[in-house]
C-alpha cells in the first residue's frame, strides 16, 4: 500500500515537472486520468502543430488527443494533438525535459478576443419559452440550453495544483488539463463517455436528467416524469444511431442513477462489439455528437435553434475530447463540468435540457448547481493553497 502511494506521488512529480515547462513554453499539451484509474497520462507536440481535421472522416485514421467544439467553424475546429512525447506513471522525463527547454518561445496566432455573453435570469427565462414554443408547435422534442459565468478568483490559482486536486476529487470522471495554441487552456472532469473502444469492446452512454444529491443516498433518488423522458428521448436516439451502422446485437443496461460530485443522473449504457465501427469511426462519432444529451432532437433542428437562441459562442463546451486511436484503445468524452482560462479568470459553462414541462426558473437553478460544480472546487482549492502558504510562513 506504502509503495502504491510513493508511485502515485511521483508520478504527479514527474508529471508537474512536465506540465510547468509545456506551460511555460507554449508546447501543446494533454495531460488526462481516466475514469477509476489514479495515473495520469500527458501527451505533447513539440515537433509541429497540431492538426486541424477536416472532416468527420480524418477521425478514423487520426491518432493522438483530439478536441472537437459543440459547433465546427474556422475560428473553433476540431483539433487533433499528434503526440512527439508520452509520459506515462513514472517513466523519466529529464531528457524531454532537456529537450523542450531548448525550444524557443514561438509568437503564437493572436486569436481574435470573443465577448463573452453572460445570460441573465430574464434572458434565459426567454430562452426558455422561445423554445418551449417551438415544442409545442411540434418542430422539435427537446432542446439543452446553456449558458456561461465568468469566475474572477483565477489570481493566485495555480492550474497544475488545481489539476491535480481535480483528479483527486473526481476519480469517476474523465479529468483533463490542456493547452492548444488557438484553442486555448481547458480543464475539466467529464462524467458523460461518448464513445469508449478497447480491443474489441465498444461502449457509449446515455446520461440525461439531473438533481442535486444532497444528504440523500443515490439508492434513494427519485426520478420525476420530466427526468424521465429527457432520458428515454437520449437512449432513443443511440438505439436509432446504433442500428444505423448495423449494430444490431447490443447489451442495454440502466436507466440507473449515477452520481457526479454533488449531482446525480439517469444513465443508460450500452455494450457492443466494436469490429462494424471501427472503419467507421469518424462518421459514427459524427451521427453521435452532439447527442440529445447536450443539443437536442432533432438533432439538426435543436441545434440550429440554439445558435440562434443561445447569445454566446458554446467554444468547446459539449463538444468532444479525449484519446483516439492510441493503441487499440479510443476513449472520447463530452466536453462538460469544463472552463476556459479566460483574461477574466475562468469561463464556466452548464446546460439543462428543456422540455415541454420545463420550468425555466428550475432550469436556471440546475445550470447553476452545474457551474457552481467547478466553481466551488476553485474556491476551495485556492483556500487550501493559500493556507498552505500562509502556514509555511510561520505565521
Amino acid at each position: 500500500m506504502i509503495a502504491s502511494v510513493n508511485s502515485e506521488i511521483q508520478n504527479i512529480k514527474l508529471n508537474n515537472r512536465l506540465l510547468n515547462v509545456c506551460l511555460e513554453k507554449r508546447i501543446p499539451f494533454a495531460s488526462y486520468q481516466m475514469p477509476g484509474e489514479s495515473e495520469v497520462t500527458t501527451v505533447l507536440q513539440h515537433l509541429g502543430d497540431p492538426r486541424k481535421l477536416g472532416s468527420a472522416n480524418d477521425l478514423t485514421n487520426a491518432r493522438g488527443f483530439v478536441i472537437a467544439p459543440f459547433e465546427e467553424n474556422e475560428l473553433f475546429p476540431a483539433i487533433l494533438l499528434e503526440p512527439d512525447y508520452i509520459h506515462l506513471h513514472n517513466h523519466p522525463v529529464d531528457e524531454i525535459i532537456e529537450t523542450l527547454l531548448k525550444i524557443s518561445l514561438t509568437n503564437e496566432k493572436e486569436i481574435p478576443s470573443q465577448p463573452i455573453h453572460q445570460a441573465s435570469l430574464a434572458e434565459f427565462t426567454n430562452q426558455v419559452e422561445a423554445i418551449k414554443k417551438k415544442i409545442s408547435e411540434g418542430i422539435i422534442n427537446k432542446v439543452v440550453l446553456s449558458r456561461i459565468t465568468i469566475d474572477r478568483c483565477i489570481e493566485g490559482v495555480d492550474l497544475i495544483s488545481l489539476f491535480n486536486s481535480l483528479c483527486q476529487a473526481y476519480p469517476g470522471a474523465f479529468v483533463y488539463l490542456l493547452r492548444i495554441p488557438g484553442i486555448g487552456c481547458w480543464m475539466g472532469a467529464s462524467p458523460e463517455p461518448l464513445l469508449l473502444i478497447e480491443g474489441d469492446l465498444a461502449k457509449t452512454t446515455s446520461i440525461a436528467g439531473t438533481q442535486v444529491l444532497g444528504n440523500k443516498s443515490v439508492s434513494e433518488v427519485v426520478w420525476k416524469a420530466k427526468e424521465l423522458d429527457e432520458q428515454e428521448i437520449v437512449t432513443g436516439y443511440i438505439e436509432t444511431v446504433l442500428q444505423s451502422f448495423g449494430v444490431s446485437s447490443f447489451e442495454k443496461s440502466g436507466p440507473d442513477s449515477y452520481q457526479a460530485a454533488n449531482l446525480v443522473h439517469l444513465r443508460t449504457q450500452f455494450d457492443f462489439e466494436a469490429s462494424i465501427i471501427k472503419p467507421l469511426l469518424g462518421e459514427f462519432v459524427d451521427a453521435l455528437q452532439p447527442t440529445p444529451s447536450v443539443g437536442g432532437l432533432p438533432k439538426t433542428e435543436a441545434k440550429d435553434l440554439l445558435l440562434t437562441v443561445e447569445k454566446h459562442n458554446r467554444e468547446y463546451y459539449s463538444g468532444f475530447l479525449g484519446p483516439v486511436n492510441m493503441g487499440d484503445k479510443t476513449a472520447l468524452f463530452v466536453n462538460l463540468r469544463c472552463m476556459k482560462v479566460v483574461r477574466e479568470g475562468f469561463a464556466l459553462f452548464g446546460g439543462a435540457g428543456i422540455t415541454r414541462g420545463s420550468v425555466a426558473r428550475r432550469e436556471w437553478d440546475e445550470t447553476t448547481q452545474k457551474i457552481m460544480t467547478l466553481s466551488t472546487f476553485v474556491t476551495s482549492v485556492k483556500q487550501s493553497l493559500n493556507s498552505y502558504e500562509f502556514s509555511k510562513t510561520g505565521s
